[in-house]
């Protein structure tokens, strides 16, 4: 899990890249919904993007904060925590939406969801001791901050 960890950290930009470049549909081939998170740095307030893969529900998008297993939760967790309001990027539109950390019931259900969907979460679990925290992005107005949404 190490190893995943620190080929997803390294090969991050590269990833964002080729999605944004295909308008996100290089993901079909791998039969994922994924999207690249843009989030205000909790520290520097500089802009930071990931590809992660979603959840779908309804107009919503569900998040497992599962950082491949790691022992702290993802930066973009931390920096959704701090600042909810984001934006998306999914097959080319982007979207701006709020975050919102489900509460543990709902996260339950929603893990049980993620695991039917895709059963390689489990090793995520398995990995660690923390609890996964589960996000839902509902889309919302645009925020007002300036945010860099390239």
């Amino acid at each position: 899990m190490l190893l995943h960890r620190n080929l997803d950290k390294r090969l991050s930009r590269l990833a964002v890249w080729v999605y944004r470049r295909t308008k996100g549909r290089i993901t079909r081939l791998y039969h994922v919904d994924a999207l690249a998170l843009t989030t205000r740095g909790r520290r520097s307030g500089r802009s930071r993007t990931v590809l992660l893969q979603f959840f779908r529900d309804g107009e919503s998008m569900i998040l497992a904060a599962a950082n491949d297993g790691g022992e702290t939760h993802p930066g973009w967790y931390h920096n959704l925590r701090s600042k909810p309001d984001c934006f998306v990027e999914v097959m080319g539109a982007t979207i701006s939406v709020r975050a919102q950390e489900l509460p543990p019931d709902e996260a339950a259900a929603w893990w049980q969801r993620i695991l039917s969907r895709d059963p390689s979460y489990e090793r995520y679990a398995r990995a660690t001791v923390r609890v996964i925290p589960i996000v839902r992005l509902t889309p919302c107005p645009p925020p007002s901050d300036g945010m860099d949404r390239s």
